[in-house]
């Protein structure tokens, strides 16, 4: 039975589902807690793929496809509550057309609504509202959903080890063979050898490539969201124009997220939040 070492507790490393599916010897290799790195760091939108279809409609329709596996496959990790994309100016406004016809050459249902309606579904809305769409996007609870793949994992025999940092690769030629471990919880290294070496290990990817002299062009673009204390809207609120900063509301369970700004960086961690970035999050949401 070939032995497959996956790096990176968060979604990607889900793949180890699929693979003890598949009748394979899994290990699953994580250096912090399960969900520790941008999958338990993110807004939790299950996108419906409008966000993109102004820009990238390949992506916008891609995103539809997943966003129906996942309403199907995994109901108890998602809030089904749907989106609304609001126009709030007259540049706004110009975009109202051109989004429908996106969304539609994207397979995305979009449906205009009466604003009155649309503020009956969320009274917080802006008084300066001209225009609101619905789109099923959703609300997704990131550890939730994951969680349920890893436990599915496990029951099929997967090896799941939290806190065990992959600090080197074993090789043989020019073929990969293993990995050396650090194992945080008792400092102990060990080495783990494998047949295929899958890296699932997203912002961090590129750094784990470097370990075998394989260099992935990677910049991390972490950004800021701002979590309120209550619960400003039903659904997902989006701003009606090409996506950007501080454009989108995601309640979560009796939050709401702010976001999100978004900068470049070298190195996924350390991160300071930008006190700025804060406040320009809460403006522009506001």
């Amino acid at each position: 039975m070939e032995h497959i070492i996956v790096i990176g507790g968060g979604i990607g490393g889900a793949i180890a589902h699929d693979l003890a599916l598949r009748g394979f010897k899994v290990t699953l290799l994580e250096k912090g807690e399960l969900l520790s790195g941008s999958t338990g760091r993110h807004h939790g939108l299950l996108h419906s793929g409008a966000r993109y279809a102004l820009h990238d409609v390949e992506t916008a329709r891609e995103c539809m496809v997943e966003n129906r596996i996942l309403r199907r496959i995994a109901p108890e990790g998602l809030e089904q509550n749907d989106g609304l994309f609001i126009a709030v100016d007259e540049e706004d406004m110009t975009y109202h057309f051109p989004f429908l016809e996106q969304c539609r050459a994207a397979g995305i249902p979009a449906e205009e609504m009466i604003l009155s309606t649309a503020r009956r579904l969320e009274p917080n809305l802006s008084p300066h509202v001209k225009a609101a769409i619905k789109v099923p996007d959703a609300a997704m609870d990131a550890w939730r959903l994951a969680m349920h793949f890893f436990a599915t994992a496990k029951f099929n025999g997967a090896d799941i080890r939290p806190y065990s940092e992959v600090t080197g690769m074993l090789k043989q030629g020019a073929t990969v063979s293993g990995v050396q471990v650090l194992d945080h919880r008792n400092r102990r290294e060990y080495t783990l050898g494998g047949d295929i070496i899958i890296n699932a290990a997203g912002p961090w990817a590129g750094i784990v490539a470097e370990q075998v002299g394989i260099h992935i062009p990677i910049k991390p673009a972490p950004g800021v969201m701002v979590g309120i204390d209550a619960r400003l809207a039903n659904m997902v609120i989006n701003r009606l124009h090409p996506a950007g900063e501080g454009d989108i509301i995601i309640p979560q369970r009796n939050l709401s997220l702010l976001g999100t700004s978004v900068w470049l960086a070298d190195n996924p961690e350390p991160l300071d939040v930008p006190p700025a970035h804060v406040r320009q999050m809460v403006t522009l949401c506001a």
